[in-house]
């Protein structure tokens, strides 16, 4: 009687160390959160109140290949930005880089490749450029902790005398739609969804003055290790050169992006070769 329960005490103990060797192999992959913005085309809520865009599909194909259990959630930028560095196992999109953010998070992309200008009225300008010494004659709008404010600053803007931060991008739009701003940054992609928005409004959306060129990321917070980052920068190009991305960007993004997005998976093969 005592050597059958010894054998199944040992029994009992193999199959918990069994188990536990399994477990200690093949961990249980962590839920990823994912913070984005409301900025149509690429990120925003459907009628169902699900997050929606072409940037969104194809960070949902991502998530696919890399069979990598993720939650997606809109909010506004400064809050998911502030979620983003305070969290582990995060990610933001999409979100410029530059030297300012470079050692806050791991960096994979591009996910896109803009042109930011400054735009306005064609009732207010009319070809005319921005400068420090004219900025007085203008009220300029920008969301809050986006880039594009220091270089609005630059330009002479300061809050509190000719510049309005709202909590989000769309704000400013609706201010200048209805001409209680003159002035707003923002990509060229979006501004072509918006002149026509403007145009029902009976004025044309003009660009000013070209700011800088944008190159758009997923910025993931510190703690995701180097390899799961190599492996998102790899699933990404890849589908740069599947035809993927241009599956789900065509018609919604210029030609000339959804080119320079191939063009750069293509030299970064070509380098790994």
């Amino acid at each position: 009687m005592r050597q059958f329960l010894l054998r199944k005490l040992w029994i009992i103990l193999s199959l918990l160390l069994s188990c536990a060797t399994v477990s200690a192999a093949e961990p249980e992959t962590q839920l990823l959160r994912l913070y984005t913005e409301h900025s149509p085309p690429g990120e925003y809520l459907d009628a169902r109140g699900e997050v929606a865009g072409a940037t969104v599909e194809l960070i949902r194909l991502l998530l696919q290949r890399l069979d990598q259990p993720a939650t997606i959630e809109l909010l506004p930028w400064a809050r998911a930005f502030e979620l983003a560095q305070s969290q582990q196992n995060t990610a933001l999109f999409e979100t410029v880089r530059n030297k300012e953010r470079e050692a806050r998070f791991k960096w994979v992309g591009p996910l896109k490749v803009y042109t930011i200008g400054l735009y306005g009225r064609s009732d207010v300008f009319q070809g005319n450029q921005i400068n420090p010494g004219a900025s007085s004659r203008y009220l300029a709008c920008e969301y809050r902790d986006s880039v594009h404010v220091n270089a609005l600053k630059r330009l002479g803007f300061t809050e509190g005398r000719n510049l309005i931060l709202t909590v989000n991008h769309g704000d400013c739009l609706n201010l200048l739609r209805h001409g209680r701003v003159h002035l707003t940054a923002m990509n060229d992609t979006s501004a072509a969804g918006y002149a026509l928005q403007m145009q029902q409004s009976g004025h044309e959306l003009v660009m000013v003055q070209a700011l800088t060129e944008a190159r758009l990321y997923l910025a993931f917070s510190r703690d995701i290790d180097d390899s799961t980052i190599a492996r998102w920068q790899q699933v990404l190009e890849h589908s740069y050169l599947d035809g993927s991305m241009r599956g789900l960007y065509q018609g919604i993004y210029t030609e000339q992006m959804i080119s320079r997005l191939e063009a750069f998976a293509k030299t970064s093969a070509a380098s790994q070769q």
